[in-house]
């Protein structure tokens, strides 16, 4: 699945390969419909933002196995040589039903559902629940973080500590999806058209033979876009440096853009600065924290009056230390068009090809959403379909959207979401209503 899949390995389980022999020697032609969703909501989130479906649809509609994939798997020795040849001729050949990129969904939504013949659906799993998991967790966090800072700036800095490069260029796209300002990950932002935003590390200030003069080299070599880090050595002292060389800025027509804390106390540290450029009448120069920040201490910081103008947040965002993981599943709802369910305990599932719609008060804000069995009486038309019809017969019927239209359309659909669901804290259950979706006819 290599090419076809824009994945370096056979990105599967192996019981993905070894059940798809025995379907393709029992029932091929089994038509299987398969739905994603998140099977309840990660520690204190009261929604999610969904993202990772344009990469998904793109994975699904690439469904193929390259030769060398083909003969890796035949090295294995498990596999029947018909079966795979039956594999190195497999593409996807079905329809696919999705949320969109930065739509706001709850627990039990279906956000990816795949109707295909049956080896086809169980292929994807692994990879599309990877795929949507990850991103959605990010976009999640960075949404709670952008709440938390009150529409000031934040700024993307948690590749270093990312789990591989692609989970960083996903923090990249992810949190500017959810309202940030820009990333500092190059590989994230070019080609994507996601603002790079960066300014010094300590080492830059350390080569020099002191701060000011490393102040005065990035001053004249940036003079458009100068931040400068003022904690490497005493930040009382750095912050006294920035003054100095904003002045002498000025003095030939160029302005400092701001300072970065980045250790200490932030709200000590940003206190002290303001009243330095203010004495010095520099008071455009921003003040811009980092390290070791989320949602939590911004917020923390924010209930204080901190005078802090943008903050840039990494390690805490880029791995969602507080929630790492969820239960989001992939499970068969129909087989040949029949309904069909799992009822393992505290596992259980519904069954039914499902739609899912929102309704919006007369204040304009979510009220709350149904979930119905697809194409059946029940299928409430009040409301808005949050899911819509991406693939037919494994082409695209909708074209590929760009991640600052997902960004802008994310910001609409959080403009909606009543205040009391954002939250941090606490937990406020939206609610969900779960219509006349009973267990399936054992029969």
């Amino acid at each position: 699945m290599t090419a076809g899949l824009d994945l370096p390995h056979l990105f599967l389980d192996l019981y993905q390969l070894t059940m798809s022999q025995s379907y393709w020697r029992t029932h091929p032609n089994k038509e299987a419909t398969f739905e994603l969703y998140f099977r309840s909501l990660p520690k204190d989130r009261n929604y999610l933002v969904i993202h990772g479906i344009e990469r998904a649809l793109k994975i699904v509609s690439n469904l193929s196995f390259d030769d060398e994939s083909i003969q890796s798997l035949r090295d294995l020795r498990k596999f029947d040589e018909s079966f795979l040849n039956y594999l190195s001729g497999i593409s996807f050949t079905g329809n696919a039903w999705t949320m969109s990129d930065g739509d706001i969904a709850f627990a039990g939504e279906p956000v990816f559902q795949i109707k295909a013949p049956i080896i086809q659906g169980q292929l994807l799993e692994t990879v599309l629940i990877n795929t949507i998991n990850l991103r959605t967790l990010l976009a999640t966090k960075c949404s709670r973080v952008m709440h938390a800072a009150r529409g000031k700036p934040v700024v993307d800095f948690g590749a270093r500590r990312a789990h591989g490069i692609e989970a960083g260029e996903a923090l990249s796209e992810a949190s500017y999806l959810a309202g940030f300002s820009g990333t500092a990950t190059v590989s994230g932002g070019i080609g994507r058209d996601i603002p790079l935003v960066g300014t010094m590390a300590h080492s830059y200030i350390m080569s020099f033979e002191s701060e000011l003069d490393a102040f005065r080299a990035y001053a004249k070599e940036f003079p458009s876009e100068c931040t400068l880090l003022v904690d490497t050595y005493d930040t009382l002292t750095g912050i006294e440096n920035a003054v100095r060389v904003g002045k002498e800025m000025e003095s030939v027509g160029e302005r400092l853009k701001a300072i970065r804390l980045d250790s200490g106390d932030f709200l000590t540290h940003a206190t002290n600065a303001r009243a330095a450029f203010e004495k010095a009448d520099l008071s455009y120069v921003d003040i811009l924290a980092s390290g070791g920040l989320d949602e939590y201490e911004i917020d923390r910081l924010e209930r204080e009056y901190a005078p802090i103008d943008g903050y840039g947040v990494g390690t805490k965002v880029s791995v969602s230390s507080d929630a790492p993981w969820s239960e989001s599943v992939y499970k068969m709802v129909e087989i040949n068009g029949v309904p069909v369910s799992k009822s393992s305990e505290g596992k259980r599932s519904l069954p039914h090809r499902k739609s899912v719609h929102r309704v919006n008060g007369t204040d304009g804000l979510f009220a709350y959403d149904t979930i119905t069995a697809s194409g059946t009486d029940s299928d409430s038309p009040n409301g808005r379909s949050m899911l819509r019809n991406r693939l037919l017969k494994g082409a695209r019927v909708i074209e590929p959207v760009s991640i600052q239209s997902s960004r802008n359309y994310h910001i609409s659909e959080k403009a909606c979401l009543p205040d009391k669901y954002k939250n941090i804290h606490k937990d406020v259950p939206y609610p969900v209503k779960t219509l006349l979706l009973d267990q399936a006819d054992p029969g």
